[in-house]
């Protein structure tokens, strides 16, 4: 797995060396905006607001030169130069939020990005499980959807998995901090075993019977939720680059090999279909770049994989093991980055 929090160099770096801090977003927005009525929210979702996009945006900006992701790949693969400080702005999870709110505030900029999109939600109107988490959360509170998990589970005879939430000593407790290292410990390990631990057949079941019970329809909500093949036809049309997350948006280390080569070589079949066969690049849902998963992304004709891992991308990178740093942590490594002269 792939979901390591490192700012660490694997050698020490050559003068004047180029890097690029490749920048991950999922939700950008000022509010929940798709809220209905009779649908209580308890717990706003984790977003970046508008303002902050903003601000950070100008932050990057002021410290570094922007490159799109065609620079990015012509770098890495020695055909050209780019910036000795540079940034490409990287966009997960195909969400509605990326056209709506990012979007014009990339073009007013004159700004280009890469969005990785899960194929399902192009083929049909299903939310995937990770949002069904992140609005089941929004609607009941993090010790209530805790309660209601710890219902469901025994109710399908799966009680034990109830350990996960109230043992504090659980040996696998530490992988999830390091997964979910910006979340309370309590909502660490709730969001772990429900996307790395449980069974994928019971935790479908779980999630589908509470989403539909306190959130409304998972079609309806679906429909709303991302981005639409128009929108990627429009946003390539612009300069933007869209890219692959997976099919079905599972975690790799959870799959057999057969079946995480089935789901990367789908994503890249329904992006060739709807968009053509130019040269695209992947981000491993979760960052679990295991290494069936590397070798099956290359397979399937991604040219790269972008990562979890928290460092800058250099020219000594593995073009299907890319580092990647979440939004939250930029400050941190701009200021890492602007304590190193630069010749």
């Amino acid at each position: 797995m792939s979901f390591e929090a490192t700012s660490e160099h694997r050698t020490p770096r050559a003068h004047g060396e180029s890097r690029c801090l490749v920048v991950m977003y999922h939700y950008v927005h000022d509010r929940d905006p798709f809220q209905q009525p009779g649908v209580s929210c308890k717990a706003p979702l984790r977003a970046m607001r508008i303002a902050d996009f903003r601000a950070q945006l100008d932050g990057l900006s002021a410290a570094m030169e922007p490159i799109d992701w065609p620079a990015f790949y012509a770098w890495m693969s020695g055909r050209a130069r780019v910036p000795q400080r540079c940034f490409l702005l990287t966009f997960d999870d195909g969400l509605i939020d990326h056209a709506s709110n990012v979007l014009p505030i990339l073009e007013e900029r004159g700004l280009r990005g890469a969005f990785f999109v899960p194929t399902s939600v192009l083929t049909g109107h299903r939310m995937l499980p990770a949002h069904q988490i992140h609005l089941l959360l929004s609607t009941l509170g993090e010790a209530g959807f805790a309660e209601e998990l710890r219902a469901a589970l025994r109710q399908h005879r799966a009680g034990h998995w109830c350990q996960w939430l109230e043992r504090d000593d659980h040996p696998e407790h530490a992988e999830a901090h390091k997964m979910y290292h910006y979340e309370s410990a309590g909502l660490g390990r709730l969001k772990f075993l429900l996307t790395m631990k449980l069974p994928l057949d019971l935790r479908a079941l779980v999630l589908d019977e509470l989403f539909e019970q306190h959130v409304g329809s998972s079609a309806r909500w679906a429909r709303h939720w991302y981005l639409g093949w128009d929108d990627l036809v429009g946003m390539e049309a612009l300069g933007h680059t869209i890219g692959g997350h997976g099919h079905a948006h599972e975690a790799y280390s959870r799959m057999q090999e057969d079946d995480l080569q089935e789901d990367i070589a789908r994503a890249a079949g329904i992006l060739r279909e709807g968009l053509g066969p130019e040269a695209r690049p992947f981000s491993f849902p979760y960052g679990c770049a295991t290494e069936a998963a590397r070798e099956a992304c290359g397979g399937a004709g991604f040219v790269h994989g972008f990562t979890t891992q928290r460092r800058f991308a250099d020219r000594q990178d593995e073009p299907h093991d890319l580092p990647r740093c979440d939004a939250i942590d930029v400050g941190l490594m701009l200021q890492e980055e602007l304590a190193c002269p630069r010749a």
